[in-house]
């Protein structure tokens, strides 16, 4: 009997441990699998904000002014005092044509003029003392006057030979060289490179760039733009919306404007004619959803986002989302503020097909 009770108490004690053992197996098994679980590396809380768009173009760096610079004599070129790349002030001297034909000129009127004047001296005195009529003393005094005011526009004409710098600025291109033959032009359409120019005088830089038409109502005057140039693609400047063409250009198909601006630092390093990229930052002023961009998936073509499940598991659900800007995209339906989801697939979920 005792043998008995002994073996039922064995028994009991046994049917207690495994218990336990089971017990304990569960508990700790749970708490490794809740522990495994744990997904705050690998989601975010979708928000509300304000996100900035931007609008990209790409322009042309030109000069604000351009001008050929001529003669306004011909003749052939007896010196040039500038290059091509040197900078220059207003009226300063260029280049200059041979004169000394001309020069000879004034020199055969000024000894006329001192002739004259003498003759008409003389007839002078002797009008005031009545030896010669009022008409021939007129007519020595008009002789002297036109002989002195063609020595005047003689001198004057000497500046012609003279080729002066009509506003401050840079020599862009050179045409000719010391004794090539040369014109005034009567067309300022006329090809540079023919005998009627010498140079090409450019006036600081800006950038012409065209934007479409659906995005031209968000530019304004004033607006400010950062640039890339693309023979320094390493580096960013700043330029100012100055003008906004009022007439629109269409090419194959597409309507576009034509927008003007200003360098904020002009970089000597820039030249005409090289290609800028820009990019105008808009600020947003309603607030959206908003998701980061490297939550957005695609399963079975349709855009989505992954959600957090009941499992702590990602579960795809459909969205319509909006524009981008940066590392932020908005979200038009399918997404409360509040909800969790998943940026980075974790270890234990399976691979997404």
């Amino acid at each position: 009997m005792l043998d008995l009770i002994k073996k039922n108490i064995n028994l009991r004690s046994g049917i207690i441990l495994v218990s336990l053992t089971i017990f304990f197996v569960f508990i700790t098994n749970s708490f490794k699998k809740n522990k495994s679980k744990d997904i705050s590396d690998f989601v975010v809380q979708v928000e509300k904000g304000i996100l900035s768009d931007s609008i990209n173009t790409s322009g042309e760096v030109k000069a604000i002014r351009t001008s050929n610079i001529g003669p306004r004599k011909q003749g052939v070129i007896k010196e040039i005092k500038v290059d091509e790349g040197d900078l220059v002030k207003k009226d300063q001297i260029l280049a200059s044509l041979d004169d000394e034909d001309f020069i000879y000129k004034i020199e055969e009127l000024e000894l006329n003029v001192e002739k004259q004047k003498s003759e008409f001296l003389r007839r002078e005195y002797l009008y005031q003392e009545g030896a010669v009529s009022k008409e021939d003393y007129e007519s020595y005094k008009n002789t002297y006057n036109i002989s002195s005011a063609k020595l005047n526009d003689a001198k004057a004409e000497k500046s012609f030979y003279l080729i002066k710098a009509p506003y401050g600025g840079k020599i862009t291109a050179k045409y000719a060289e010391i004794g090539s033959y040369v014109t005034p032009s009567t067309n300022l359409s006329s090809d540079p490179k023919t005998k009627n120019f010498i140079f090409e005088l450019s006036e600081g830089l800006e950038i012409v760039a065209k934007v479409p038409e659906s995005d031209i109502g968000r530019i304004k005057i004033g607006q400010e733009a950062s640039v890339r140039i693309e023979a320094y693609p390493s580096k960013k400047y700043s330029a100012i919306v100055k003008k906004i063409a009022t007439r629109a250009v269409k090419d194959n198909n597409v309507t576009s404007f034509e927008v003007t601006l200003n360098f904020k630092d002009i970089s000597e390093e820039i030249k005409i004619g090289m290609t800028a990229d820009l990019e105008f930052r808009i600020e947003g002023n309603e607030e959206k959803i908003l998701v980061p961009t490297v939550s957005i998936v695609t399963e079975k073509g349709e855009k989505g986002i992954l959600k957090v499940d009941k499992n702590n598991s990602p579960k795809f659900e459909k969205i319509e989302i909006g524009i981008s800007s940066g590392n932020k995209t908005s979200v038009i339906d399918g997404l409360e503020p509040g909800e969790q989801i998943f940026i980075d697939i974790p270890p234990w979920a399976k691979k997404r097909k």
